[in-house]
């Protein structure tokens, strides 16, 4: 008789907790992380945002409009500014870009002084070699442009387009954060 007392308070606390955790992940599923997506997809130039959990963090994928012409920096800003006004949770942000040949050739040719301008703060070299190497692959335009914590390069070929963030030495995501690709 005692025994089958055990079982029934051990099946009782097993589904208190289940219930617990259950009620807690459809509360920050729907109440939380639904409304703050769909705050990110009102933004100008995001035409989609997605919430990715891996190794113990989360991360932000923004998916920019395909016509979007404006600053990298002021999307990111746009992004920061909703995610500390709705999330209050340390989020990294990565924004997803569409890459063509031309563009891949590119960003394999200018990362070297995006980490080098990062590292030793020498920006408007970088931003000429940046031009420089735009006007030899045959970009439709580019733009390098640099905030207290990053540095932002956005580049168009086409209907494809690059987009480069690399955190600042010094930054928040600069102690050990990487880049975004």
């Amino acid at each position: 008789m005692t025994e089958m007392r055990w079982h029934k308070v051990l099946l009782v606390a097993l589904l208190a907790l289940a219930l617990f955790f259950g009620a807690n992940h459809l509360y920050r599923r729907y109440f939380q992380q639904e409304p703050f997506i769909e705050a990110i997809c009102r933004l100008e130039g995001v035409a989609g945002a997605e919430l990715v959990s891996e190794g113990g963090g989360e991360t932000l994928l923004i998916t920019p409009d395909d016509s979007y012409q404006g600053r990298l920096q002021a999307l990111v800003a746009a992004v920061e500014k909703e995610m500390a006004r709705r999330y209050r949770k340390p989020l990294s942000i990565e924004i997803k870009d569409r890459r063509t040949p031309r563009l891949e050739r590119f960003a394999d040719a200018v990362s070297p002084d995006l980490f080098e301008a990062a590292r030793s703060g020498s920006y408007r070299a970088a931003a000429d070699r940046i031009a420089r190497s735009a006007a030899e692959h045959g970009l439709d335009g580019s733009l390098f442009t640099v905030d207290s914590r990053r540095l932002y390069l956005q580049a168009r070929d086409g209907s494809g387009y690059l987009y480069l963030i690399v955190p600042l030495p010094g930054s928040p995501e600069g102690e050990g954060g990487s880049a975004n690709a």
